[in-house]
């Protein structure tokens, strides 16, 4: 077994050495998991764990199926999969290299930032810029909150969330106060607003829908998500609701396109005469 550390020494000019593969990969026969699956997994640990870094050229397809003794279709399989998740990018006529990490989610799903960051192995922090409870006299965000006239307040809060210590997303919240009394003395660079919102609060939030508009990024904003003046970016509007109907977050997210990339997908439902949609959200660190 290779030493991981001299490993990283061994390493040059940014190309894999294939005795790598050869000595610290095996498949396992007791498992019952799909050789290419097995192989994603072994190469997404290398990745996370920086042996594969972002623009390492992969070991071919060939030389991997000579190396591990395994069909090309295996193989393919597994860097088809490698490309569609954003982990490998391939340059015609040079090879596959190894892509900056991407922080994929599925918007059809309820979206908790803290967890989706550490499920991909990357480490989420948070920095709060504004936290407070205000008085509402927006009629459109009265309105957008469902606010009672009887309580027209609404806890803010403006956090900068990054992954490795990367800004990516300027999150501007706000949540009908008459909901979560209290919330405001939470540390939220510590612990998880939907986390809060759901143990504190008892709060069953069941569904978010988002608005995406393309934007340039100025002043400010730009200086907080570390990129010049007049950068493209993209500005995300976030309504949840709980089970009841009732809206309790807006949230506006503000990111450069250069950190973003928007996928859709399509598929064929044999019991339907409609296609099924699948939409996903990924962000550079």
């Amino acid at each position: 077994m290779i030493n991981l550390r001299k490993y990283l020494k061994y390493v040059r000019n940014k190309n894999l050495d294939i005795d790598y593969f050869k000595s610290t990969f095996h498949f396992s026969a007791e498992k019952n998991i799909p050789l290419y699956e097995q192989l994603i997994a072994y190469i997404k640990i290398q990745i996370q764990q920086g042996v594969l870094k972002p623009g390492d050229q992969m070991i071919t397809e060939n030389d991997l199926c000579g190396a591990l003794n395994i069909s090309r279709t295996t193989v393919r399989q597994c860097m088809n999969r490698l490309v569609e998740e954003g982990l490998l990018i391939r340059q015609r006529g040079r090879g596959s290299f190894i892509a900056n990490p991407k922080l994929k989610r599925n918007i059809n799903y309820l979206y908790n930032f803290t967890e989706n960051m550490r499920s991909i192995g990357a480490s989420p922090t948070s920095v709060v810029l504004t936290k407070e409870v205000s008085n509402i006299t927006n009629k459109q965000l009265i309105t957008s909150l469902q606010l009672p006239e009887t309580d027209p307040r609404a806890f803010h809060l403006l956090r900068l969330r990054c992954a490795n210590g990367t800004p990516l997303l300027l999150e501007n919240t706000y949540i009908p106060y008459y909901l979560c009394s209290g919330i405001e003395q939470f540390n939220f660079e510590a612990v998880s607003l939907y986390d809060t919102l759901s143990s504190h609060y008892s709060l069953n939030l069941y569904h978010a829908s988002e608005t995406i508009e393309a934007i340039i990024i100025k002043g400010a904003v730009a200086k907080l998500l570390k990129c010049s003046s007049n950068t493209p970016g993209y500005q995300i509007e976030r309504v949840s609701h709980l089970d009841s109907g009732y809206v309790f977050e807006l949230t506006t997210s503000t990111t450069r396109a250069d950190k973003c990339i928007f996928r859709l997908e399509l598929y064929k439902n044999a019991n339907f005469s409609k296609n099924k949609l699948d939409f996903q959200r990924s962000i550079h660190i």
